[in-house]
């Protein structure tokens, strides 16, 4: 039973998507700093639009950009 269990794929959590006013909240700075980082490529598109036309971001997203941008500064 205990080795059955060690076998089985964890169960995938469901993704979370961010919204431009928690990502500024994330990184400190007001939701037009998240635009213009958009707008200069240093930051990724969002990855889903909703409906009313409000960009969202998935976990994923933030942390692959997160890591990646850890390591440009390490190799600067």
């Amino acid at each position: 039973m205990e080795a059955q269990l060690k076998t089985e794929k964890k169960a995938k959590r469901p993704t979370r998507y961010h919204s431009k006013t928690d990502l500024a909240g994330r990184y400190r700075v007001v939701t037009r700093t998240v635009d213009r980082w958009r707008v200069l490529g240093l930051f990724p598109e969002p990855d889903l639009i909703l409906p009313n036309g409000a960009p969202r971001w998935s976990d994923e997203l933030v942390v692959a950009h997160e890591r990646a941008a850890v390591g440009k500064k390490g190799a600067a």
